[in-house]
Parts: structure tokens; sequence; C-alpha cells
């Protein structure tokens, strides 16, 4: 009855608004005027009445005819797990987050004049992998590449990002959802095409996470099983420190369970990650299993032709899928497989992880069919030693390494798993193909860093990693003729000649990163629990195949709101 009244109440003053208009703003009105208004009141007063039959009584919400839910117009309810609320008239706690970044980079040297589009990260996955190298010996004088790296500045807010995350209580165990992006996508300064910062810098979104869980079961894009992102060391730059294991970020299915009910500390977990197999070749530089465009064509030597006669008619090749033009001969037929025991402390975790990667393959549709396999572990954690009271001070650490593990190393794309001399033309006979070979590449990699907080606001860090891969070198080459046609094997090495031009100017295989290098230093002010103001020194020093040298030196400046 009190819904009525104030409905009522409301079309009384829309109708007495109006008469009000007509005595005082319209004294000269006609009466089909009059007659006009009163017909939109009574439309008006229509509308309230269908309105009035579908709003539900005090504390509900319009939901198209649907019952309201038992929730309704109870207020926000604080959800399952931090920051969160339930979404009313459900189990489903949600929270939304993120943060804003403004990143401040100054090169000092090592900002790659030649890498385009540039990169504004200073370390792994960033400037460091392609650093300017310092030449020594018979350099030709216009060689480009001869400077030791510019200086370079750049402000970039890219590595802001959103996420969701749900919690919902199932029968079968917690059910989580998370999902998020950053604006790296497209490049730092190249986003959707050249100069953006010529109007404004319209960043592209990049997918980072999008995963669902239902108690131990994993299924989407998550960090990999073999990783272990709570010992990394803590960075301002984006690139990271190198020597971490990757991979960051990639599709799969895992499984945990907790060992407790065993009588062990921690849980175990299995994954069945997306495969990639990557391969420097001599023909085609580094290509990996999802790379877009590889330059293997087919040899001319294996066309179709036709031969026609007076008695009959022949062809040659036509049986031998190489007259049509080669695919990218990397291929992935089986999942990459891992583990990993995961042990919490109250002085910190331990995690010790395998990966086993069954097929790394090389096959180009013609005569080669060639498959190896990948392995390795890694060891990480961190340690609270809580000496001279300082309760929060924290030393994190990784070591991995093993065969063929490519961007288990690092995850950066300077990092791959095999070696082969396949050439750029599909070889045109089987015997030539068992020329074609691959080689296996060992991989390590290591890192530490030390955390000493001044106050419970104020912090300042130190850490240093290394990576190291073992290329072979001495492979057979398969020359190719100024026709196509591919020859006879010979013993020169593809990957990197002594004393030829391309070792010492670190050109093809002979730039192939033998070592990274890092170390950065910085100190972090949090003047409210979600803001962190800071600044960190980061160096960087390359070493190639050829034995060519780079290095590179920045500081880097962040302002980061978390919400």
């Amino acid at each position: 009855m009190s819904r009525n009244r104030k409905i009522g109440t409301i079309a009384a003053l829309g109708g007495a608004t109006a008469v009000v208009a007509l005595l005082t703003g319209l004294p000269s009105a006609k009466a089909d005027e009059l007659s006009d208004l009163h017909s939109q009141n009574q439309l008006l007063q229509e509308r309230l009445d269908q309105l009035a039959q579908q709003i539900p009584a005090a504390g509900g919400f319009y939901r198209g005819g649907e019952p309201p839910a038992p929730s309704a117009g109870g207020g926000i309810v604080g959800g399952s797990f931090p920051r969160s609320f339930l979404i009313p008239g459900t189990d489903t706690s949600i929270r939304v987050g993120g943060e804003l970044r403004t990143n401040v980079t100054y090169f000092f040297n090592g900002a790659n004049p030649q890498t385009s589009p540039a990169t504004s990260n200073v370390l792994n996955n960033g400037a460091l992998n392609g650093a300017p190298l310092k030449f020594g010996g018979p350099v030709p004088l216009n060689n480009p590449a001869k400077t030791k790296g510019e200086s370079n500045f750049f402000i970039t807010p890219q590595q802001s990002k959103m996420n969701v995350e749900t919690r919902t209580p199932t029968a079968y165990g917690e059910a989580r959802t998370f999902i998020e992006f950053d604006f790296a996508g497209g490049g730092a300064f190249a986003p959707g095409g050249a100069n953006p910062l010529s109007s404004t810098n319209s960043l592209v979104p990049r997918l980072r996470y999008a995963y669902g869980t239902l108690g131990g079961f994993l299924a989407g894009q998550a960090n990999s099983n073999f990783s272990d992102p709570d010992a990394d060391p803590p960075q301002l730059e984006f690139g990271g420190t190198v020597g971490n294991p990757g991979v960051t970020r990639l599709p799969q299915v895992r499984y945990t369970m907790p060992l407790a009910p065993y009588g062990l500390l921690g849980a175990l977990s299995v994954s069945a990650e997306a495969p990639e197999t990557g391969a420097w070749t001599a023909g085609q530089g580094l290509v990996s299993t999802d790379t877009g465009a590889v330059t293997t064509t087919a040899n001319p030597a294996l066309a179709c032709t036709t031969t026609t006669t007076a008695a009959l008619v022949s062809t040659t090749n036509c049986s031998i899928p190489g007259n049509i033009p080669a695919v990218n001969p990397n291929k992935s037929p089986a999942p990459d497989l891992t583990a990993a025991w995961y042990i919490p402390q109250p002085w910190g975790h331990m995690d010790f992880s395998v990966v086993y990667r069954p097929t790394l393959q090389f096959k180009d549709g013609v005569f080669i069919d060639k498959t190896i396999s990948g392995y390795g572990g890694h060891i990480g954690g961190d340690v609270k030693p809580g000496w001279f009271g300082w309760a929060k001070d924290d030393i994190t650490f990784h070591v991995e390494g093993g065969e063929n593990l490519g961007r288990y190393v690092g995850g950066n794309s300077s990092e791959f798993d095999v070696v082969s001399n396949y050439p750029a033309v599909a070889p045109p006979t089987a015997a030539l193909a068992q020329a074609v070979v691959l080689r296996s590449s060992f991989t390590f990699g290591a890192n530490t860093s030390y955390t000493h907080y001044w106050l419970d606001n104020l912090r300042s860090y130190a850490a240093v990693g290394i990576q190291h891969h073992d290329i072979p070198r001495n492979l057979r080459t398969i020359p190719v003729s100024a026709t196509g046609v591919v020859g006879a094997s010979t013993g020169v090495s593809p990957v990197c000649a002594a004393g030829t031009a391309a070792a010492f100017t670190g050109a093809g295989g002979c730039g192939l990163n033998k070592e990274l290098v890092s170390a950065s230093f910085g100190t972090i002010w949090s003047p409210v629990s979600f803001v962190d103001l800071g600044a960190e020194y980061a160096w960087g020093h390359r070493l190639v195949l050829s034995g060519l040298k780079g290095d590179v030196n920045a500081v880097v400046g962040r302002f980061t709101v978390r919400f």
C-alpha cells in the first residue's frame, strides 16, 4: 500500500509541475496544448502503474520478472578471501584488482639502436639479449654494429595490468577462476603501427593469465609448473634477473595433491604443458613451432615434371610431397611433462621440479623426420634468516639445468632447444637428408638475491644471476647452389666458423648468446601499503658464441599503485 501511495505521489507531483508551468510560463497556451499535457500525464501514470506491478517488495531488485535473490538488498557482504565480496544471490566471491605502473628507464649504454621496436626492459628478455657487441680484430670500418650501444630514455605505462578472480565452494573443493591482462602486447613502442607517441600511446592489451581450478585440478594459461615465482628476485626492471626458471604463462593442465595424508610436507603437482620445439638452423636461423614466417622452401629439383613421347607419358617426383613449398620443420606432437614438490615452511619455502620434453621433432614433409627429447631439473626457494632481529629479511635462490631445456631456462626469446644444419631448401633425396642432424644443447641458470627491510615500508635488495648455454658448433654444412639445389655435405661448421667475417661481427650463428650475466640493486618505499615508489640500477653482460661481448647499464624508476 505504501508503495502505491509513493507512486501516486510521484504522479501527482508530475501533474502539478505541469500545471504550474502552464500557469506561470505559458499564459497563452491553447486548449490543444492542455489536452496534450493531459494525455502525457495519463501515459505517465499508466507507465508508473506498470512499473509498480514489476517492482518486488522493499529490499529486492528488478530481475526481469524473476523472483528476487535471497541476499537482495542486504548490502555488500565480504567474500571468502581478502578484498573480495559475495556476488548477490550466489556463493561466489569475486575480487577485481590490478595495478597502474609508470616505468622510467635511462640507458647509459646498451640500448641497441638496431632493435625494433625498442624495448624498455633492461635484463632478461630485454635489451641484454641483443646488447651491441664490442669488436676486436679485423672488423670492417663501415660495420654499423660496431657501436657499443647508445643511451636512451623511456617512459611507459605498459606494465599496468588488471585482473578478476572468483572463488566458489563446491562438493569437489573450491572452484577458482583468474584472468589478467597487461598492456605489453604489440611491442612496447609500436603497438598498432609506427610512431604511436606522435599522437597517443595506444598500447595493446595482452593476455597474461586465464585459468580455472576445481579442487586440485587446474586448466588454462598459468605459470609453468617447472617455475617457482615465489623464489624470483625482487625487481623493478620488467625483464627480470637472468637465471630464473621458465616458463612464464603458458597453457597447461595440472593436478596438485597435498602430501599431508601420506605423512609428507607440502604438495605434489604434475602438469602437461603446451609444447614448443625451438631450433637454430643453418637455413632459417632461430625458428620455433609457433614461428609465423619460415623461409624454408621446396627444392627446385623436386618439382613435378611430365615428359610425353610417342610411346608413353612419364612423370618425375610427382609422388614426392616436396614439389610443394615446405612448411615449418619444427613440430611438437606431444606435451611437455612436469612435476614439482613445493614445501612451505615458517622460515620460507623449498621447491623441487623436473621437466621431460618427449618429442622435439623436425619433420619437413619430404625426407626429414627426426625426434630427440629434452629434460631438466630445478631447485629453488627462499629463506628468512631472522638474524639480528630482522624478521622480514629474505634470501631467494634458483638453480636449474638440463638438455634441450630451451624456454625452461629464462623463458626468453634467445633460448632454443636444438641446433641443426637443415638448409634453406628441402633436401631433394633421402641420401642427402641423412646428412641433416639435430644436436642437443646443455643449458643451466642460477640466481640469488637478498632483501633487507630498513623499516616496515622501506626495503633494499641486491640480485645477481647467470645463464649459460653450451651450443654445438661442429656440424656438417649442406650447401645450396645458386639455383637452389642442395649439394653434397662438407666438413664446414654452419653455426659459427672461426676466422670468418661472421665470427668478427657476431652475425648469424656467431651471435647466439652463450652466456648472460646480470646484477641489480634497488630500493622501494611504500608510503601506503598499496603504493610503491622505487629506483634500481641494472647491469648486464652478454657473451656470444664467437667470443664477442656486450654490456648494458641502466637506471629504472617505477611508481606503482595497486587496487
